[in-house]
C-alpha cells in the first residue's frame, strides 16, 4: 500500500531578490531626488546672498560718489587774498587741522571763518591685501569687491549747460576742463565667493574685457551726477 505525499503549505517569509532590487531603486531615487533639493537650495541661497552682498555695496558706494561729486567745484572766495588775520595774541596767517583740511577761507577778514572738508578727494582700485579689490578715498578703503572705477567727464561746448559729448581722461585736453559740468561714472562689482553664477558672464563696455572665469556675480553700476557748481 502506497502512501500518498501530500504538500505542505508554507508561508512566505522574507523578500525575493526581485523585491529587494525594487526597493533599492526606489531608495536611490528618493536619495537623489533629495540632495537635488538640497544642492539647488543651497545654490539657490548662494546667489541670494551674493546678490545681496553686490546690491548693498554698489549702492553705498553710489552713495558717497553721488554726494562728493555734486558738490565739487564750490568756490566760497570773493577773489581777495587774506594776508592775516588780527587776534588778540598774534596775527594768523593760515593754518591746516591735523587731516590736512583748508579751515579758512579767502574773504574779506569781515566774514566769519569757512570750514572746507575736503578741497580734493582722490578715489581709486587697490588691493585691501587679502586679495579683495577696494574702492579707495585717500587711503581709507570704503568698499569691498570693486573690481574697476571708469570717469567720463561730459563737456558743454555751447556753453548752454547741455553735455555736447562724453570723454574719457585720456582724451581730455587743457581746455575741456573748464568746461565739465557732468561727470558719468562706471562700477564694477563682484561677489566675495567663486563659483555663484552658473556660467562665465559677458560684461558691457567699458568693462568687456575683464575675466570672469571665475564665476562670480559681477554687476555694472552707471550714474551720472551733476557739477551743481558748474551750472551755477
Amino acid at each position: 500500500m502506497k502512501s500518498r505525499y501530500s504538500p505542505v503549505k508554507h508561508s512566505q517569509q522574507g523578500f525575493t531578490l526581485v523585491e529587494l532590487m525594487i526597493s533599492f531603486v526606489i531608495g536611490l531615487l528618493l536619495t537623489s531626488a533629495m540632495l537635488a533639493a538640497f544642492v539647488a537650495s543651497a545654490r539657490t541661497y548662494q546667489l541670494q546672498d551674493a546678490m545681496s552682498e553686490v546690491q548693498e555695496n554698489g549702492r553705498f558706494a553710489l552713495g558717497v560718489l553721488l554726494k562728493d561729486l555734486r558738490q565739487s567745484g564750490i568756490d566760497s572766495s570773493s577773489g581777495e587774498t587774506v594776508l592775516g588775520v588780527e587776534n588778540t595774541a598774534k596775527t594768523v596767517e593760515n593754518f591746516e587741522d591735523k587731516y590736512g583740511n583748508l579751515v579758512i577761507s579767502q574773504r574779506s577778514i569781515q566774514s566769519e571763518i569757512i570750514y572746507l572738508p575736503g578741497l580734493d578727494t582722490t578715489y581709486y582700485v587697490g588691493d585691501t591685501g587679502v586679495g579683495r579689490p577696494s574702492l579707495y578715498r585717500k587711503d581709507q578703503p570704503l568698499v569691498e569687491g570693486v573690481e574697476g572705477l571708469v570717469l567720463e567727464y561730459g563737456i558743454d561746448e555751447g556753453d548752454d549747460n547741455l553735455v555736447d559729448s562724453y570723454k574719457l581722461l585720456a582724451d581730455m585736453s587743457k581746455s575741456d576742463w573748464g568746461k565739465v559740468i557732468t561727470v558719468r561714472f562706471n562700477l564694477l562689482l563682484c561677489s566675495t565667493g567663486n563659483g555663484v553664477s552658473d556660467r562665465q558672464q559677458t560684461l558691457p563696455s567699458p568693462f568687456d574685457g575683464v575675466d570672469t572665469s571665475d564665476r562670480r556675480l559681477y554687476q555694472v553700476y552707471t550714474a551720472t551726477a551733476l557739477l551743481r557748481n558748474a551750472v551755477l
